[in-house]
């Protein structure tokens, strides 16, 4: 599908949504009797930087009639952790959850005692018909004795190694049918788990007719391919066979720059902001020489083939977008964000995502509100994370006490409808544990064999302020700080600035929060 089709079926899409919404204005007054409960539908992609957004038409559209956070940021850049957090509404400290291979600190082990508390429990309970498909969290087994269905979930289509997207098995259950086991039948993933995603919909309106619906679709994209070697064929991120053309993107087709030869040269990671930038001021597991030339035109070959791998992340949304019927975009919260950012070359780091730097940690969030309510476009800056996830979907749903109020974090539906935030956050806590190899067993999932040394960022906690970023390495007796006004990229490191000493007040009551004899996390990010 070429991206002028695309952009056809979204002004077909605009064009059902506004026939519906004059139907809606003949027979208003019936609906108005008796309110429902929304749907919610949550895409949850990984490895997604911000930059990417601009090449996908349709996820872009959910900010029509939709709410944009500008100041999203997750609690730990890297799968797993994330990932815990927002089905617990909890920061890793809390959790447990660390790192992503299985110990007690990191992967499904250390997440498995978590699964009754998470959203998807207190969803079925209230009467949610609820469905999760794609990658669920780092290690969890698809099949063996330790295989289950976790608590909550009425429908599981969870994949194992699909980082590859063309090899991969995928668990086929649905309560009250005989369970299953599917290998790659040479679909890519994306795919099959935007077909799995509309049958789940047109299950929900057979079996539960009036029921509201929780679906949570998580592709592995635009995530790269595992232990790479040198010399492979298979792209390290591997776009759907229809987006590898061997020539060119078409003319015309992406907002910056017509590509104007074989190698696509107006999409290029080069001109992204700090990309090659000089480090000196950084701390030491930053510093380093200028990206060779060699590595600079394999980050350009990776870049624009994570800008291939979203196309068919928006082909999925368009498409599970494209079969909900009239009344269910009445009545329908669509959620997209990512797990983590990522880096390509930005402060000369090759390929990663766990800094503290915003090309790791701030990613787009972007809500589709029902178009029952339109209030048109909402951007809001208050500074919102991914514990809150759990809280704005129980919110949503009209679950009980606690909503607004939940664990570490607080609901976003207040913000997503365009309310004033009252007494809001004022600071982002971001963790990180470096794996330990020689400890625990843990490997690092971002190491990087281009590169020698100590590349990788040792453990630490920041603080992220609508003005601040603040971060203390273990070990390393010299902070790092950024005036994120006057610095926005965070190239110029400032750790004798006057403003650090509060900062590590803030970081230290946040990195405490949640335990026995501390303050609870709400009250800490309020400063």
């Amino acid at each position: 599908m070429t991206r002028h089709t695309r952009r056809a079926l979204a002004v077909a899409f605009a064009l059902v949504l506004s026939l519906s919404l004059v139907s809606q204005a003949g027979t208003g007054t019936a609906a108005a009797a008796k309110p429902q409960r929304p749907n919610i539908i949550f895409f949850l992609v990984d490895d997604m930087s911000a930059d990417l957004l601009q090449y996908m038409d349709t996820v872009r559209g959910l900010a029509d009639d939709g709410t944009t956070f500008t100041n999203y940021y997750v609690s730990n850049s890297l799968c797993c952790p994330s990932r815990a957090s927002m089905f617990t509404g909890q920061f890793p400290h809390n959790t447990g959850v660390a790192t992503n291979l299985n110990t007690d600190r990191g992967g499904y082990k250390a997440f498995a005692p978590l699964e009754p508390k998470t959203y998807a429990v207190s969803l079925e309970k209230a009467g949610y018909r609820t469905g999760y498909l794609g990658k669920y969290i780092n290690e969890y087994p698809v099949k063996g004795p330790d295989y289950h269905v976790p608590t909550g979930w009425d429908e599981w289509h969870v994949a194992a190694n699909g980082y590859g997207e063309y090899k991969y098995e995928l668990t086929n259950y649905v309560k009250g049918e005989t369970p299953g086991l599917d290998s790659s039948d040479g679909t890519y993933l994306v795919d099959l788990l935007g077909k799995r995603a509309t049958d789940f919909i047109a299950r929900s309106r057979e079996r539960a007719p009036g029921k509201p619906f929780f679906l949570q679709v998580a592709p592995f994209a635009p995530h790269s391919r595992l232990n790479v070697k040198p010399g492979e064929k298979e792209p390290r991120f591997p776009p759907a066979r229809r987006d590898r053309p061997k020539t060119q993107f078409p003319a015309g087709e992406f907002p910056n720059g017509d590509c104007g030869g074989p190698d696509c040269n107006d999409i290029d990671v080069s001109k992204l902001p700090t990309f090659d930038e000089d480090t000196a001021d950084k701390p030491s597991w930053v510093r380093r020489e200028p990206l060779a030339p060699g590595l600079v035109k394999q980050l350009r070959t990776d870049y624009r083939d994570r800008v291939r791998m979203v196309q068919s992340v928006d082909d999925m949304v368009a498409r599970v977008l494209g079969t909900l019927t009239a009344a269910e975009k009445r009545n329908t919260y669509v959620v997209f964000t990512s797990d983590n950012g990522f880096h390509l070359g930005q402060h000369r780091l090759v390929r990663g995502k766990s800094t503290a730097y915003d090309h790791d940690v701030r990613v787009p969030l972007l809500v589709k509100r029902p178009t029952a309510g339109r209030q048109g476009d909402l951007v809001t800056s208050a500074i919102a994370q991914n514990v809150d996830l759990f809280a704005t979907f129980l919110d949503m749903a009209g679950v009980g006490a606690p909503t607004r109020d939940s664990r570490d974090g607080r609901s976003l539906l207040p913000l997503i409808q365009g309310k004033k935030a009252e007494d809001w956050r004022k600071a982002a806590l971001i963790e990180h544990v470096k794996p330990n190899p020689a400890t625990t067993g843990e490997s690092d999932p971002d190491a990087e064999p281009l590169q020698a040394g100590n590349s990788q960022p040792p453990s630490y906690t920041a603080v992220r302020t609508a003005g601040d970023l603040y971060v203390e390495y273990e070990g390393v007796s010299k902070p790092e700080y950024y005036d994120t006004v006057s610095d926005p990229r965070q190239e110029s490191n400032d750790p004798s600035n006057a403003k650090t000493a509060d900062m590590a007040k803030v970081l230290d009551a946040l990195t405490k929060c949640g335990k026995a004899g501390a303050p609870d996390c709400w009250t800490a990010a309020r400063l």
